[in-house]
């Protein structure tokens, strides 16, 4: 008989082949990450650049005070890749976009940048993008140039549809360098970039940076993509014009300023953490039970009408979990919840220790004292995220339907 083959190990033990999704996601947040680094030119008083904008004509183009702009090209690939060369396509269609950019908008761009995080090859021939780069940036015109590059020069105009004249202008104000952040350092070059140009980086410890480095890549994440179609009202697509209104509002979503940059930087160094449970621990909405509830609410002398609000209020808290879960992942998502919901168990049991007492029933008072200490979480800026008062009443009562709270000394239901 055959020898038996061995057990296959399960998929969540053997890495995925053949699926390379999460490795382009990852490019792009290296893409996103570099951008924010180009935002750090914004808070440098030696430079001159006032805007930057994400995936707008260029992966990343910068706006200069004098009304210039610079384009970047964004190209990372993995350490065992060939060497970048003139021919590869890849560099030719960059170059081709710079050639239709300043075919498109004739004297308006300062420079273009092919920026990349691998080696150039070096050989000083037709294939070293540094060396074609530096003989079409010292010749006078088109005209002369060695057969090689000429016919570099050729493709780069063929592939933008424009002349030989406008593509030479393009590539004479094209750089090439291999000086980018290898992909697991981006983050760490974007924190040194931050704790170099922003003052209060200067008094914060690196985790604090880093955290305001991560708002700063979300939002250049946000200004790369179509985010600002989600905020649109609902009626824009009835106005007169909805194009230009659309277009309006897409490019205020790409594009980033100084006191754009500030503001989610200072957002994000000032948020606070999170009180995180295990992910095993993480309880899912609505696991409350309702006949509970009523049960507690009543001997701590709610009324009906107070009752059914009490309910209600649970039910649109659960619902912001949902939500939360479906917006930012499962995870995430209950991550909130679990934070939020300890916010008010903490609130509920300094509340109960406050206005208990033998002789009555206590739970109005109790509720009072509850919807105070929220008022005041809101004016001190905890970390509450889109929570209103109303939904953390409802956490309230979602924990008292899991028998995590409690408004009276009366326990009759844990006998019936």
């Amino acid at each position: 008989m055959a020898d038996s083959l061995p057990p296959a190990l399960p998929p969540d033990l053997v890495i995925a082949a053949g699926d390379p999704g999460d490795e382009t996601a990852r490019r792009y947040r290296y893409q996103w990450t570099y951008a924010a680094i180009s935002c750090c030119l914004m808070l440098d008083d030696t430079q001159d650049t006032i805007e930057i904008f994400c995936e707008h004509h260029e992966d990343v183009l910068l706006k200069h005070a004098d009304g210039t702009f610079s384009g970047l090209q964004i190209k990372t690939r993995a350490s065992d890749q060939e060497v970048w060369k003139a021919g590869d396509e890849a560099f030719t269609k960059s170059c081709a976009r710079f050639a239709k950019l300043e075919a498109d908008f004739p004297g308006q761009f300062r420079q273009f940048k092919f920026l990349t995080n691998h080696p150039l090859h070096a050989a000083k021939n037709n294939q070293d993008i540094c060396y074609v780069l530096a003989i079409i940036k010292a010749a006078a015109s088109a005209v002369g140039l060695p057969s090689g590059v000429t016919t570099f020069l050729s493709r780069i105009a063929k592939e933008a549809g424009c002349s030989d004249e406008v593509a030479f202008v393009a590539l004479q104000k094209t750089q090439a360098s291999s000086d980018l952040p290898k992909l697991p350092d981006a983050m760490t070059r974007l924190v040194q970039a931050l704790t170099d140009v922003w003052s209060r980086a200067e008094e914060c410890p690196f985790s604090s940076v880093r955290r305001a480095a991560r708002a700063l890549v979300h939002e250049c994440e946000e200004a790369s993509s179509l985010a600002h179609e989600d905020v649109l009202p609902a009626y824009l697509y009835a106005t007169a014009d909805p194009v230009s209104h659309e277009l309006a509002a897409r490019l205020a979503g790409k594009r980033i300023d100084r006191e754009r940059m500030l503001r989610v930087l200072d957002q994000g160094l000032d948020e606070l953490a999170t009180l995180d449970s295990e992910p095993g621990l993480l309880i899912d909405p609505g696991t409350g039970n309702s006949d509970l509830l009523q049960k507690k609410l009543d001997a701590g002398g709610f009324s009906a009408v107070s009752r059914n609000s009490a309910e209600d209020l649970r039910d649109k808290a659960d619902y912001l979990g949902l939500v939360w879960t479906k917006k930012h992942g499962r995870i995430p998502g209950l991550q909130r919840y679990a934070h939020v919901r300890s916010l008010v168990l903490s609130d509920a049991a300094g509340a109960f220790e406050r206005a208990k007492r033998d002789d009555a029933k206590f739970g109005i008072e109790m509720l009072a004292d509850l919807r105070a200490r929220f008022r005041a979480r809101r004016q001190e800026s905890d970390q509450l995220y889109d929570s209103t008062d109303e939904h953390l009443e409802g956490f309230a009562y979602a924990l008292t339907s899991e028998c995590k709270v409690v408004w009276s000394n009366d326990r009759s239901w844990e006998v019936e």
